[in-house]
């Protein structure tokens, strides 16, 4: 068996000094990702904090199967108390620095304190280096990352904040490689407070690995996959924005602040349609042979040659459905403009939708009008920068902002978090989703769109529903304790990740083993959660979407939602009315 001790760089800014402490953090089976990175802020997180204190606790963990070359394994995630919700907080992220920072030999980073001058941090096999970063202060991501870089060996990964982390917005996020972020709940916001402007990492070279027999055959067979089959074709071809056609034909993408379920200008939105406007390059997060990141090279007007980072579904979601915008290619820009800031796009979107509904309804006067591009993106930075009242307020989140505005009846989120590109009212099973997400209206912690869509959940009674949901819920929790990436959620089925996990565990693990650590897992995030304030009646949506409909869908059926979310209780062991944790 592996053994159980982890081997973890803790950080203390106010004191510039880091340690390196070996913990015991038993029943774990070898994996990282989320099942550690709760370990840690159980270790080291004093729940009551603000997470904008100093105080609060930023854990960063890589990818445990990133030592073996694995295909899609190239990812980190990152865990905290959410400066957006005020819980739990997870947010994961691709590109160089997971497989970087794991060939260091760190298990985890973690990182606590502030600053009283900006500075950065530096990461090798030997520790962490605290260094001046006051020149870094006020520049935009992609220029401090390449500053960084250029002083940096060649293996070597940086991630970094905008204005907007530095200015402390509660959806501002961490930038890697200009395009991949720690997005969702203000990650950003966390470094921001600790006057942490960038962490690098160098590598001292690859890790070599000795490998079980039945581990290489699921290696290759993933790798097989991830070339041949239809779902790595789509996402080589288009990415993610191939779900903007899907969703809009059944009336499930949110369009002019979530009051419509289909946008009128779809076809400019459409991957398909990109190569009229744009050559399109793929790159890939090695070693990955999905090749899913994609540039865009202007082909025509006064732009032509200028290079974009495509915008994921998510991002054309909010500016293209919920602004409004009308072409892919200013949707492009947007999300540009939000990289460089380190804003989310996504609640940087939905925020901007809100102050165009409030100006349609007379109660934001500075707010753009329905596809503005020009607006919208001077409205991005006024939030980032917090440089008017409406972007100030809109800087404090969507349900702050809409008290402010006098608009709290219009709110869509479930525990301060506003939802994905997947309208509930149509997709009953995001509304669930969206419901007992312990981040909030989260899409990515079950991805219970795909057996949606796809059809798996028709003509099941509750009972079978919600044990669907768990079964999702569970495997993509481990998924994330593996740290890989969600595009091989189908190739990894329960028999590849026992087989992955024994690799890790060097000795025999079950199924079953993995589910009770998995339920156990979800139990104590769920006490946390409660020590930071949550109750039993949060697990539900806005109250709109009992309330309205859209162009598409009826509003939810209360009881029905209510009725799955107590069966959902019951079955993770919490009793009936949610509460026994």
């Amino acid at each position: 068996m592996v053994s159980d001790s982890r081997k973890i760089l803790y950080v203390d800014l106010t004191g510039q000094a880091s340690r390196v402490d070996e913990i015991d953090v038993p029943g774990l089976l070898g994996l990282g990702g989320k099942v550690l990175g709760l370990r840690l802020l159980e270790k080291y997180l004093d729940l009551d904090v603000d997470p904008l204190a100093p105080e609060n606790v930023l854990v960063i963990t890589p990818s445990p199967v990133s030592a073996y070359g694995m295909s899609g394994s190239d990812r980190f995630g990152a865990f905290t108390k959410g400066p957006l919700t005020g819980i739990w907080l997870e947010a994961y992220c691709g590109g160089s620095f997971a497989r970087t920072l794991r060939e260091t030999g760190w298990d985890a980073l973690t990182i606590t304190g502030a600053s009283e001058m900006p500075v950065r941090l530096h990461v090798g096999r030997d520790g962490a280096e605290i260094l001046p970063a006051e020149d870094l202060w006020g520049r935009d991501t992609a220029d401090v990352e390449g500053a960084i870089l250029s002083r940096l060996d060649r293996r070597s990964a940086v991630l970094s904040i905008g204005v907007a982390g530095e200015n402390l917005v509660r959806i501002a996020s961490v930038m890697h490689e200009q395009a991949h972020a720690l997005g969702r709940g203000g990650l950003g916001a966390v470094l921001g407070s600790k006057k942490l402007k960038a962490i690098s990492v160098t590598s001292p070279g690859p890790l070599k690995r000795d490998v079980q027999a039945q581990f290489a055959a699921t290696r290759r067979e993933i790798a097989r996959l991830a070339v041949d089959s239809p779902t790595a074709h789509n996402y080589h071809t288009f990415g993610t924005p191939v779900m903007v056609a899907l969703l809009n034909e059944v009336g499930a993408f949110p369009t002019d602040f979530f009051t419509r379920g289909a946008t009128p200008h779809r076809a400019t939105l459409e991957a398909e349609q990109r190569t009229e406007w744009a050559r399109i390059e793929s790159d890939t997060c090695p070693p990955c042979p999905m090749r899913c990141r994609k540039r865009l090279i202007l082909t025509g007007g006064p732009e032509a040659g200028r290079q974009l980072h495509a915008a994921e579904y998510e991002t054309i979601y909010v500016f293209g459905g919920g602004c409004m915008v009308e072409h892919g290619r200013d949707v492009a820009k947007l999300n540009e403009r939000c990289n460089l800031l380190g804003l989310d796009t996504m609640s940087g979107g939905n925020l901007v939708s809100l102050a165009i509904k409030g100006r349609q309804l007379g109660l934001i006067d500075d707010g753009p009008e329905p596809g503005d591009v020009e607006a919208i993106d001077r409205m991005l930075v006024e939030i980032a920068y917090r440089s008017t009242s409406t972007g100030d307020a809109l800087a404090e989140g969507m349900d702050e902002a809409l008290e402010r505005f006098g608009m709290a009846k219009w709110s869509i989120t479930s525990k301060h978090m506003d939802p994905a590109g997947y309208e509930p009212r149509r997709l009953k099973g995001m509304a669930l989703s969206y419901a007992v997400g312990v981040r909030g209206a989260c899409h990515l912690r079950a991805t219970f769109y795909k057996p949606e869509l796809g059809g798996m959940l028709e003509g099941l009674d509750d009972d079978a529903y919600v044990e669907t949901y768990i079964d999702w819920e569970d495997r993509m929790l481990l998924i994330d304790s593996l740290s890989m990436c969600r595009f091989y959620r189908d190739y990894l089925q329960w028999d590849n990740i026992v087989s992955i996990v024994k690799q890790l565990n060097e000795g025999p693990v079950t199924e079953e083993e993995l589910k009770g650590l998995a339920k156990d897992t979800m139990t104590r995030i769920r006490r946390m959660n409660f020590r930071f304030g949550i109750v039993p009646a949060d697990d539900t949506v806005a109250e709109r979407f009992f309330r309205e409909a859209t162009d598409k869908a009826p509003a939810l059926d209360r009881e029905e939602l209510q009725r799955r979310v107590r069966l959902y209780w019951q079955k993770r062991g919490w009793g009936e009315d949610g509460d026994r944790i």
